[in-house]
């Protein structure tokens, strides 16, 4: 091999050498210091792009746990401020039911009203963060009556629609020793059917219907308030089956179309004229007709399955179910000036199939005491205390309804109710009446502890899901990306060796420019 002081070959191997160990010990110095494999797109585009994907998966789970955990606050609010309310109802169901000392009623009053106030002072008092599930209304540091949050990484929604357990929303407002109960008689003779609940379309009209009014709805020239609202009951019988006998078989074709009760719902609207608003889809949800004067900008699903639709005139719709799986709809058409409701008309569709369905014809009495029966189970679930006796005779107490104002009627699909002759409540007053009201408030409140309790027990298995889903994911991210340190440190001691090598050996090629000089020495 010839020697050149132009080329130095060896010199220019050795450096290549040098250069490739001074790459792989700086990679390898990284991988040491970062503990990962792959930290850019360069050192593996495809695991980079992998995990980059998952790192951003656990972000969000991180905003959802974030969320979470403050839902779970808002619950636990909730349940302390439902926990307090109860307590002060069964103390004042104690109190009143055990009247028989001849205590007298301006006590017995003094003790409701202090009752009251609690109630009312643990509604309002059950917020965090400005969110309050009980108050029923905003104002006075409530921001949102309703919570809602992202519950999984696609941006599901956890809803949970808030109530209203001050005394107002519980039907106390105007409790006292003198309070006034309906007294109707849905019929003397309980042979013959009390309600008619009619199950052909075509005969929607001829309906039932027992309608109620609280003392604000009632009285016109009283104005409706967020803290005392102007609220009609509406509850529709319902037998939702059309039953044919042809050659011998009887066929029994459901009728889902609910006229009655959604005509009514529709002439509630503050758009006039709108009884045929809305139509059942066959999945159940509803959708405007093309008669309404209204259409449906939105809805939202809450986790208590009921349905809050917006509507085009303001207005809102809530559909939702009852503990018997009646559908009950929920018009609100007036609010004040922070959007909390003033005037709402609720309408339950009650199905009376079962009483339909039971022997002895269309005048049995077994027929019209289960008629009666699911009527009153019906008027429960809204806050009602209902006793009937052995005549089909009722007395409705609670939700500050006004004695006078209960009637049975019939209502068109048009939504024009009529009450019928003879079937208009009295008054009615007594220590049952206001037993019945503060015992179909705690009822209610049993009922929204039920539901708190259910949605705090969702958004702890959610908790629970993300937290898991987040460690595994973060568990894949290391997996495709974190070095093997062990192996990192064999191979950083390897690389200096080689490192050391290189630069000696560049260090020798370097050296043999001088080794020439010595062929010409004199």
């Amino acid at each position: 091999m010839s020697l050149s002081i132009n080329t130095n070959t060896a010199a220019m191997a050795a450096l290549q050498s040098l250069n490739q160990t001074t790459a792989d010990l700086n990679k390898t110095e990284n991988t040491v210091s970062t503990g990962k494999s792959v930290n850019t797109a360069s050192d593996n585009p495809a695991m980079y792009s992998i995990a980059q994907n998952m790192t951003a998966q656990i972000s969000t789970l991180s905003g959802v746990s974030t969320g979470l955990q403050f839902s779970a606050q808002v619950l636990n609010t909730a349940t302390t401020g439902l926990s307090s309310i109860s307590s002060a109802l069964q103390s004042l169901a104690t109190t009143i039911g055990t009247n028989t000392t001849g205590v007298d009623n301006s006590t017995l009053n003094d003790a409701i009203t202090k009752t009251l106030a609690s109630i009312d002072s643990a509604a309002t008092g059950a917020k965090f963060q400005g969110v309050n599930l009980l108050s029923g209304q905003t104002g006075n540091g409530t921001t949102y009556t309703s919570l809602s949050t992202a519950m999984d990484a696609q941006g599901s929604t956890f809803t949970q629609n808030g109530f209203n357990v001050t005394s107002a929303g519980l039907g106390l407002s105007n409790l006292s020793m003198e309070m006034s109960g309906s007294s109707l008689a849905l019929g003397s003779n309980t042979s013959a059917n009390a309600l008619s609940d009619a199950a052909s379309t075509s005969n929607d009209a001829s309906q039932s219907v027992l309608q109620l009014k609280n003392t604000t709805a009632a009285n016109t020239s009283t104005t409706a308030t967020a803290t005392n609202p102007s609220i009609t009951y509406n509850f529709v019988a319902d037998a939702r089956g059309t039953t044919t006998t042809t050659a011998g078989t009887t066929t029994t074709t459901a009728d889902t179309t609910q006229t009655t009760a959604l005509g009514l719902v529709g002439a509630a609207l503050s758009t006039t004229d709108n009884a045929a608003a809305f139509k059942l889809k066959t999945d159940g949800t509803l959708a405007a007709t093309t008669a309404s004067k209204v259409t449906i900008k939105s809805q939202t699903t809450a986790s208590d399955g009921s349905i809050t639709y917006s509507l085009s005139n303001g207005d809102s719709l809530v559909q939702s179910k009852d503990g018997n799986g009646n559908s009950v709809y929920t018009a609100n058409t007036a609010f004040d000036s922070n959007g909390n409701i003033t005037t709402q008309t609720v309408v339950t569709d009650v199905d009376t199939s079962s009483a339909a369905s039971l022997s002895g014809g269309s005048t049995s009495s077994a027929q019209s005491v289960k008629q009666v029966d699911l009527m009153t189970q019906a008027m429960e679930y809204q806050g009602f205390g209902v006793s009937r006796d052995s005549n089909n005779n009722l007395t409705i107490a609670g939700n500050s309804i006004d004695a006078t104002s209960t009637s049975l009627g019939t209502a068109t699909s048009a939504g024009v109710y009529t009450a019928s002759a003879g079937k208009t409540a009295t008054a009615v007053t007594g220590a049952s009446v206001v037993s019945a009201v503060v015992q179909a408030a705690i009822s209610s409140v049993t009922r929204t502890a039920s539901s708190i309790g259910y949605s705090s027990t969702t958004i702890s298995n959610l908790q629970t899901t993300t937290s898991s889903l987040s460690d595994a994911l973060t568990t894949g991210v290391g997996a495709l990306t974190d070095a093997d340190l062990a192996a990192e440190s064999a191979k950083l001691t390897s690389l200096q060796t080689k490192q050391q090598l290189a630069v000696q050996s560049l260090s020798i090629a370097n050296s043999q420019s001088s080794t020439l000089l010595s062929l010409f020495r004199g």
